[in-house]
Formats: C-alpha cells, sequence, structure tokens
C-alpha cells in the first residue's frame, strides 16, 4: 500500500530529524562542558599553586617582618646605650661604661647560617663578639664551633660580595624599583630583584612581573612597612617608669624597656647576667635608640663555597644617629631553608620542586602564579594528573552519562511513540480495507437475493437454496462483526475470565465436536490424541480455551482442504503443569516471512487470497489475547510439521487458572 509506505517514511524521516537535532545539541552540550570543566580543573589547580605559593610567602614574610622590626644594634655583638639609669636610685650613669649584647648570638632559624654588619668598610658579626664589656651586661657565646663556623662565613661573604658590590647591589635594587614603578618614592613601592652575575652563571633574583605577580609583590613590601614588631607590646606584671627604659638581666632572654615599651629577644644559647657588683641585684634603665633602618631589598643568589650549593643573602641599609650609613642582613642557605617551605604546603601537593629563577636562553620564565613574591625562587609543579581533559572527564562523566541516558530515553520513547502511531495508522487503514472488502460480499449477496425474491424472479423449487444461502452470509456477518468487537474488548481489557474444574477427556470431548463439524463441511478427516492422564483435574476457563481451538481448528481445516489428504489433528497433553493444546494441518505450511506477521490484527498470510478464502486475519490475533488472558501464551511451534507437512501451532497455558 503506497499509503502505508508514505506514512512510514514521513515517520522515518521525522524520527531522524528529532534524532539529529537530540544528538547534536546533546553532542554540542558534552563539548561544552567538558570544554569548561577543563577551564575550572587548570583553574583550580592554579588556585592551588597561588595558594601553596603564598603560604610560603606568609611563612618568609613573617620572618623578614620581623627582622624590618629589628633595631640596627641588635646586629652587632654589643651596642652602648644612648641613656642609661639606675632603677632603685634613679641616677643616671656613664652609657659608655655599659653594653647590651646582641639577640643575635645565636641564629634564631637553623637556616640562617650568618647575620652581618657592614659599617665603614668594616664586616662585622653579633656571632663573633668582638668587644669585652664587664661592666653591667656580659653575654657567652655557647660553643667555640659555632664562632669558628660564624667566622669562616664571614669570611667568605666578604670575597663573594665585596663593599663595592654590596653597595651597588642596593643601588641597582632602587633604581630598578624607580624604573618599574616609575617614581621616586622608593619608601612606598615595590622593590624588585636584579640579576646577579657570577662568573659564567647568570642568576635573576626575579623575572619581570605581571600584573598579578606584581600585586603580590607590593603586598609583601607593604607588610613590611606597616608591621609593629611583637616585642613593642607592653609586657604584663612589670612596673616601669615612662620617661626611662629599664635593661633587666634574665637567664634565656635580654629584655628591653623603651617609653613604657618592651623590646625583647631572644638568647637561645647565650646567657645574661649582671657583672657589676653595685647594679647585680638592681635594674637598669636604658634610653631609646635614634635610628630606624630600611626595609630589606629583594634577596639575591650567591654561591656556596662549596660550589655546589647556593646561599640567599638578604639586605638592607640605614643610617646611624651619627650619619654613618650601614648595611646588615643575613644569609639563608637555601638546602635548609626548602624543606621549611615545602613543609608549608605538604597538605596541597606532595611532589613539588622550588627551584631558583635563572635566565638562560634555553629556560623558559616561569609563570606569575608558581613565583615567589619574597624570594627569587619558582614552584615547579607537576601538571593534573592524566592532563587536565581525563581530570575533567572524571568529573563530569556521571552527569553526562546521564544526560546522554536520558537523551537515548527520549528518542526510545518517541521513536516507539512513532512506530506505534504509524502501526495505529496502518491498523486502522487495513482494518478499513479489510472489513469493507469482507462486508461488500454478503451484503451485494444480501441485495442480490432479496431483490430476486422480492420480485418472484426465483422459482419455488430454488426459494430454500436462495434463503439458505443468506442465512450463511447472515451467519458469516454476524461471526465478522462479533470477531471485531471481541478484539476491541481484548484491546480495552473487558474480558474476565471464568474458571471451572474440569479433566482432559472431557475438554478434549468439547473440542472434538467443533473439529469434526468444521472437518466434515470441508471433507477434512479428523484426528485427536489425549496424553493427559484419567482422573488428573484442571481448572481453566473452558469456554475462551474452546474459542482458541476453534480459532486453530478453522484455520487448520482452510488451508488444509486444498490438499489431496487433507488432515487436522488436535492433541492435549500436560507436562509440568502446563497445559498444551496442539492444532497440526497437512495444508502447505508457513512461509518463513509470515510466521511473525500471522498474529498481526487484520493481517494474512502469503497465498492466503487464493488457498483459505474468507476472514479479515482477526482469528490468531485474537487468539493469542485470549492465551495472554488465561497466563499463557500461543506459538506457531513449527512451519512444517515433519509428519503432515502442515503449520503446527501450540497453545501453552497453566492447568490452574486463577479468576
Amino acid at each position: 500500500m503506497r499509503s502505508s509506505r508514505r506514512s512510514k517514511l514521513a515517520a522515518a524521516a521525522v524520527f531522524v530529524l528529532m534524532a539529529f537535532v537530540v544528538i547534536g545539541g546533546m553532542g554540542w552540550a558534552t563539548v561544552a562542558t567538558l570544554e569548561l570543566a577543563k577551564v575550572n580543573v587548570r583553574e583550580q589547580h592554579r588556585g592551588r599553586v597561588l595558594r601553596a605559593v603564598t603560604l610560603m610567602d606568609s611563612y618568609i614574610g613573617g620572618i623578614l617582618n620581623s627582622e624590618s622590626a629589628r633595631e640596627h644594634t641588635d646586629y652587632v655583638a654589643f651596642s652602648k646605650p644612648k641613656e642609661i639609669y639606675h632603677a632603685r636610685e634613679g641616677t643616671r650613669l656613664a652609657p659608655g661604661n655599659y653594653r647590651l649584647p646582641s639577640p643575635l648570638i645565636s641564629p634564631p632559624h637553623d637556616w640562617i647560617d650568618l647575620y652581618f654588619h657592614v659599617e665603614g668598610g668594616r664586616w662585622s658579626s653579633p656571632h663573633l663578639p668582638d668587644e669585652v664589656a664587664p661592666w653591667a651586661v656580659e653575654c657567652i657565646v655557647s660553643t667555640e664551633l659555632a664562632q669558628r663556623q660564624a667566622r669562616d662565613s664571614l669570611d667568605w661573604l666578604r670575597h663573594a660580595l665585596p663593599v663595592p658590590r654590596l653597595y651597588q647591589r642596593v643601588t641597582e635594587a632602587l633604581r630598578n624599583e624607580r624604573t618599574l614603578n616609575g617614581s621616586t618614592d622608593v619608601a612606598h613601592q615595590p622593590v624588585l630583584p636584579v640579576a646577579d652575575r657570577l662568573g659564567d652563571a647568570k642568576v635573576e633574583a626575579q623575572a619581570a612581573p605581571g600584573a598579578e605577580y606584581l600585586k603580590r609583590v607590593s603586598s609583601h613590601r607593604a607588610s613590611q612597612r606597616s608591621y609593629l614588631a611583637p616585642g613593642e607590646c607592653i609586657t604584663p606584671g612589670h612596673n616601669h617608669d615612662e620617661d626611662a627604659g629599664r635593661i633587666r638581666g634574665h637567664s634565656s632572654y635580654c629584655e628591653c624597656w623603651v617609653n613604657g615599651l618592651s623590646s625583647q629577644g631572644i638568647c637561645e644559647s647565650c646567657s645574661c647576667r649582671g657583672a657589676d657588683p653595685d647594679t647585680m641585684d638592681s635594674t637598669l634603665v636604658a634610653g631609646s635608640v635614634e635610628s630606624k633602618p630600611e626595609q630589606f631589598i629583594p634577596p639575591f643568589w650567591l654561591a656556596a663555597p662549596d660550589g655546589e650549593s647556593m646561599k640567599l643573602v638578604f639586605l638592607r641599609e640605614g643610617t646611624a644617629r651619627d650619619g654613618a650609613m650601614f648595611h646588615q642582613g643575613f644569609v639563608a642557605d637555601w638546602n635548609s631553608l626548602a624543606p621549611k617551605l615545602l613543609d608549608q604546603i605538604d597538605h596541597l601537593f606532595s611532589e613539588v620542586e622550588l627551584l631558583p629563577i635563572r635566565v638562560t636562553s634555553e629556560t623558559p620564565e616561569p609563570g606569575d602564579e608558581t613565583k615567589m613574591a619574597s624570594l627569587p625562587v619558582h614552584l615547579s609543579v607537576p601538571e593534573v594528573a592524566g592532563g587536565a581533559a581525563a581530570a575533567a572527564w572524571q568529573r563530569v562523566r556521571p552527569t553526562l552519562l546521564t544526560m546522554w541516558a536520558a537523551a537515548a530515553a527520549v528518542l526510545i520513547v518517541a521513536g516507539l511513540g512513532l512506530r506505534n502511531l504509524v502501526a495505529l495508522t496502518e491498523r486502522r487503514t487495513q482494518f478499513a480495507y479489510t472489513v469493507t472488502h469482507e462486508l461488500r460480499t454478503p451484503l451485494t449477496t444480501f441485495r442480490l437475493y432479496t431483490d430476486m425474491l422480492s420480485a418472484g424472479l426465483v422459482p419455488e423449487k430454488s426459494k430454500q437454496e436462495y434463503l439458505d444461502t443468506l442465512n450463511r452470509e447472515s451467519i458469516r456477518l454476524s461471526n465478522l462483526v462479533e470477531g471485531v468487537l471481541e478484539y476491541a474488548r481484548l484491546e480495552n481489557h473487558r474480558v474476565r475470565l471464568n474458571p471451572v474444574d474440569t479433566d482432559g477427556p472431557s475438554l478434549l470431548s468439547l473440542i472434538s465436536d467443533t473439529l469434526e463439524k468444521l472437518c466434515a463441511d470441508n471433507g477434512i478427516r479428523a484426528l485427536t490424541e489425549n496424553a493427559v492422564a484419567n482422573g488428573q483435574p484442571m481448572r481453566i476457563d473452558v469456554d475462551v480455551v474452546h474459542r482458541i481451538a476453534a480459532v486453530l481448528v478453522n484455520n487448520a481445516c482452510r488451508h488444509a482442504r486444498a490438499g489431496t489428504d487433507a488432515t487436522v489433528l488436535v492433541r492435549l497433553e500436560n507436562e509440568n503443569g502446563q497445559l498444551h493444546l496442539d492444532v497440526i494441518d497437512s495444508g502447505p505450511g508457513i512461509h518463513r516471512r509470515d510466521q511473525r506477521r500471522i498474529f498481526k490484527p487484520f493481517r494474512r498470510g502469503r497465498g492466503a487470497d487464493a488457498a483459505a478464502q474468507g476472514g479479515i486475519g482477526l482469528g490468531l490475533a485474537l487468539a493469542r489475547g485470549w492465551a495472554k488472558l488465561l497466563g499463557g501464551k500461543l506459538e506457531l511451534f513449527s512451519r512444517h510439521h515433519p509428519q503432515y507437512g502442515g503449520a503446527h501451532f501450540r497453545l501453552i497455558i497453566p492447568s490452574q487458572t486463577s479468576s
């Protein structure tokens, strides 16, 4: 049928268009989702790197803030107070007779090798006390080994960084700062590192910063400028004058009170004690020191004495109260400092490396997010495990799979809907065509015969024959209408079962009556076989089973009557609680392409018009529907029976049917 083919083609075109839209949209959404997920993975990885660098900068920044707040006198072994008073008597003492020990006799951090002070071209270190001040306070270094190591480090530093080079280093840093910031206000602009050349090596203190990196450097520098030393807080439990400061000796620290405020430095391996018998048990009062050094310039690299490791030099300059310029700072051992920094970020990254920033033609400049603002170092972080694409896929895979499953479900539902719609349309068309065709023959007969009877054109002896024909056609018409109504009831689930108790012989006897009548009308041999044990009870709907058997027997007779030895066999047996009803004929059998087609409503097999006249193709559809209603199934057991050659249909239902 052309209309049916056109409907199928139209439905297929609609489905293809719908699939193209859904799959295309899902493909675009998948690609966009993966790209967005990759961006998020990269940004999160970058955020972790920035957080790691910030944590390390905070660690170094806190130490530099404390160092920036130190008085310049802490960098020399002994310092002379401007004014000093006797605490009990309140009398002013001669300050030239007293010395204050440096709190830096032993470094506060194990990665600091050396504190140094340069003034007037002369190098000194608080680790190497070169003055003896026995009058007020005496500070004793713990071991001679520490002094020897400090002296070796100071000698190395003198040769690696001569005084002219040291001055040049500060000048370059300040000039670099003015150039990059376009300002001469050095005190309020970030100081950026400069390159240092030792032999053939080119070591860069910091690479040219981007906007984000410059912001972090500026914040780091501003932190040093605004830092208030913790030691400037008032220590509770002490009474002090507001016009004078006190110096007090303790076994583990030295404490200095200045104008009512306390500044204290921890002396880890130094003991401080009063040395003058007149002031041994008294508290001495000292005035403040009129000098404030500048903040530290960015640190720079120097090759260690062994030639393999690297040292970091932190440097600042200042002006003493007498107008003399001095430079001071400390040297850090990179091999000891790096593990301390990595400990700060071990919860973020497990396998990372801190690398000095060097300028070579082969080495690309590190990104801004990996560079520290406080040190000429960048963080070498491995890429995301498996790549950003794999990490993004792992993150969005459940969502995408769910979306694709939903899209597939939509397409399946749409496809099934279109298929059912086409099938319904085709079924209606087939129904109208088949029913109209089947109605036309009996109606034509009715009209012709009634016209002839009413016009008196039928001889008296032929009237009975005409009446019998009209009766058969009326029965045929009634069966046609009844079949359509029954199929409608099955479709609407309006058929109700009425199971009764019976047995095999009784059921087969009922079916045999129908079989013998239909076979006798068509000149066909009828055979029955009962394999159900006598007396075996069954509870089934006998009327529905009889209807199914009648459909199968009627079809068998219509197809078997064209043969020479026409035979129809009905066999009944019980197997594992299942009742089997077999109907076998000696007809031509079922074509392979028709084994599914024959069970569809208003469909008949190939050659049906020639071999078996009559019917609208509802019998087997009704029989299968009744079988499902009984909780069983009707199947084509064999297209060609090995003995009889015709079709073999089998009804399988439970022998005990519930209501």
